[in-house]
C-alpha cells in the first residue's frame, strides 16, 4: 500500500519525536548513486545533524503544499542553519533550522543488503561526493550512458552490491 505523504509524514514525525526509529521506502532519483527508487531507509531522530548526513526535511514554502525531501546536508552555518541538496542535483535548498529536520538516515537496504550510511566507508563516500558534486554529476551521466550501452549490447550494468 502506498500512502500519500500528507498522511504518512505526521505518523513518521510523531514516531521520530518519541525517539523511535522508522523505516520507509524512498522514491525518486535525487539521491543517486547512494539511494535509488524503492530502496528502504531507516531513520533515527536527528539530535545533532552534521555535514554529510542524509536527512528527512520538511520544506515549507509560503502558499505551497507541505513537501518532504530526503537529501544530504551540504553546508552548515553557525551550527544552526542547514543547506541540503540531492546527490544527483546541481542546486540545493536552505537554509533550514533543526526544527525542519525530522530524522537522519542510518541504514539503507537494497536487494536485501544493508549499508550503514551514517558511518564508515559509506559516510566517507558521501562527504567526498559533496566536495566533488560537479564531477559526481558527470560521473552519474557516464554511468547512465554505460547502462544504456550495456542494455543495447545485451549486458545489464550492475551496481556493486546488486
Amino acid at each position: 500500500m502506498i500512502l500519500p505523504s500528507r498522511e504518512l509524514m505526521p505518523v513518521i514525525r510523531a514516531a521520530l519525536e518519541r525517539g523511535q526509529r522508522v523505516r520507509m521506502t524512498v522514491t525518486g532519483s535525487s539521491m543517486l548513486p547512494f539511494l535509488r527508487d524503492c530502496d528502504v531507509v531507516e531513520l533515527e531522530p536527528a539530535s545533532a545533524p552534521r555535514l554529510g548526513d542524509m536527512v528527512l526535511v520538511q520544506v515549507a514554502r509560503p502558499g505551497a503544499a507541505e513537501r518532504y525531501v530526503l537529501h544530504r546536508i551540504v553546508r552548515v552555518e553557525a551550527g544552526a542553519a542547514f543547506f541540503i541538496r540531492g546527490d544527483a542535483q546541481r542546486h540545493g535548498e536552505g537554509p533550514f533550522t533543526s526544527d525542519a529536520v525530522l530524522g537522519r538516515v542510518t541504514i539503507a537496504w537494497r536487494n536485501g543488503h544493508a549499508r550503514a550510511l551514517d558511518r564508515g566507508a559509506w559516510r566517507f563516500a558521501g562527504c567526498v561526493w559533496i566536495v566533488c558534486a560537479p564531477s559526481g554529476l558527470l560521473l552519474l551521466r557516464l554511468v547512465a550512458l554505460s547502462r544504456e550501452y550495456g542494455r543495447a549490447a545485451g549486458r545489464p550494468h550492475r551496481w556493486p552490491g546488486d
